[in-house]
């Protein structure tokens, strides 16, 4: 059938968005031997001094509110299947996915970091990158995909791609101004890498057995570190990007905030923090406008797709597929102008408690909440923590929580005898994979590790 070309087009497209969300770690926020936490709350130090060189703090991982198991079905023995085969209930299908899927990436990596002891309290320099990708589709998107015919028309849209990436050289700084009450204040000079913010607004669809027609509504900002420009057809329909000289052309300024106080003489072994990280501004010179208004795409004539021929006639029949549906949002240039973007910035609330019992053991929670321009790269939290310290280098954590994209564990040890740090762990621990090690349940993942040499005596 016409439509099983169409459904094969719109399955691919939807697993090649599956890209998650990770975050920076937050499994060892409540760890006192780790040297990044500044990170989360800038009023937080280190026990020791700290240097490392690339290998400091590394973090990466997916995550979103759909899995594998969304998507693919047993079928016969030891067989899959695709939600689109006819074995699939309609109702089962679309009653499993939520009213917006959601995926996208985090990847953050520390390039450079030192922490010291000076100027009366604890100061820390850094330079880190920073990469993250939010997609989102509507569920109506996959019931096109899976009713096919039997509606004879579909109205979808809130389809969104949101993407941030670039560096940052911070200076930081904490100290003790009273008894038990810490601050701290992270400044970042920024140096915006790549941008890009895209909308389907409106996305109609009228079909019948002999042919299908599209009408959407779609913009888009685009901008990269060096001045580019867009080509553009007679017709005013961008063709291509073209690149200028490397010459960065997109820089900013951000700050973190952060406060942390010990109860000790209130509530002994209760200890509060908050903090707002990612307060700032990117400034990107020249930032591609691009919109489609109302374009109207008519389609017919698809033929069969043969899944066991991939080469040949199957592969150029795809290729004309491609093609075809790149038209449904052919966007046209709004030209280069200046544009300031705000970061995502994310708020920590936290709470930890020592156990009288046993000191080295602790129970705490932390609340966070991540604000963006997209709405569509916005996510909240909810963990509860049990954290140990058995001996004076080791120390472990492993907690719970739920998110945006569903339930998650996570766990993390830190190694930090004198001379040297090494943690591992993760905020989304992958209980359950395909034999190809995809998640099944939910596409999160993640993993954060880090090496570094320390100096000093323990704070």
């Amino acid at each position: 059938m016409r439509m099983k070309k169409l459904k094969y087009l719109l399955f691919l497209f939807s697993m090649a968005a599956m890209s998650g969300m990770a975050q920076t770690a937050k499994s060892g926020y409540f760890l006192d031997g780790t040297l990044y936490n500044y990170q989360l709350n800038p009023a937080m130090d280190a026990e020791r001094g700290f240097f490392s060189l690339l290998a400091g703090n590394m973090s990466m991982g997916t995550s979103g509110n759909v899995g594998i198991s969304n998507f693919l079905y047993p079928y016969g023995d030891d067989k899959l299947t695709t939600f689109m085969s006819g074995t699939v209930a309609t109702d089962k299908f679309l009653g499993r996915l939520p009213k917006a899927i959601r995926l996208g990436t985090d990847v953050n990596g520390t390039l450079l970091a030192a922490g010291f002891r000076m100027f009366g309290g604890y100061t820390t320099f850094g330079v880190t990158v920073h990469s993250s990708l939010s997609v989102s589709l509507p569920k109506g998107f996959f019931e096109f995909a899976k009713k096919g015919f039997s509606e004879n028309a579909y109205s979808f849209g809130g389809m969104g791609l949101n993407t941030m990436n670039y560096a940052a050289a911070t200076i930081g700084h904490s100290r003790e101004i009273i008894d038990g009450l810490r601050v701290g204040v992270n400044l970042k000079y920024l140096v915006g890498l790549a941008y890009a913010n895209a909308t389907i607004d409106k996305l109609d669809v009228e079909m019948n057995e002999q042919h299908w027609m599209v009408q959407s509504q779609a913009s888009a900002n685009a901008a990269l570190i060096s001045e580019s420009r867009l080509t553009v057809d007679e017709n005013g329909v961008i063709s291509g990007v073209e690149t200028g000289p490397f010459a960065p052309s997109a820089s900013g300024f951000g700050v973190d905030l952060g406060v942390v106080y010990d109860m000790k003489n209130i509530v002994p072994g209760l200890t509060l923090s908050a903090s707002v990280i990612d307060m700032g501004r990117i400034n990107w010179k020249y930032m591609m406008g691009l919109e489609a208004n109302d374009a109207s795409v008519e389609f017919e004539g698809f033929e069969e797709i043969d899944p066991n021929d991939f080469e040949g006639s199957t592969a150029d029949e795809l290729a004309q597929l491609g093609e075809d549906a790149a038209k449904m949002l052919e966007l046209q240039s709004n030209g280069l102008s200046s544009m300031s973007t705000k970061l995502n910035t994310t708020m920590y609330l936290g709470a930890e408690y020592n156990m009288p019992f046993y000191t080295p053991l602790s129970v705490a929670v932390l609340y966070g909440k991540r604000f963006s321009e997209a709405d569509i790269a916005e996510l909240s939290e909810f963990r509860g923590y049990v954290n140990i310290a058995p001996l004076k280098w080791l120390e472990a954590s492993v907690n719970a929580g739920h998110t945006t994209f569903g339930t998650s564990l996570g766990w993390m040890v830190n190694v930090h005898p004198a001379g040297a740090n090494f943690f591992i762990g993760s905020d989304y621990m992958i209980t359950k994979v395909t034999p190809q090690f995809i998640p099944v349940n939910n596409f999160n993942s993640h993993i954060t590790l880090g090496v570094n040499v320390t100096f000093g005596e323990r704070k």
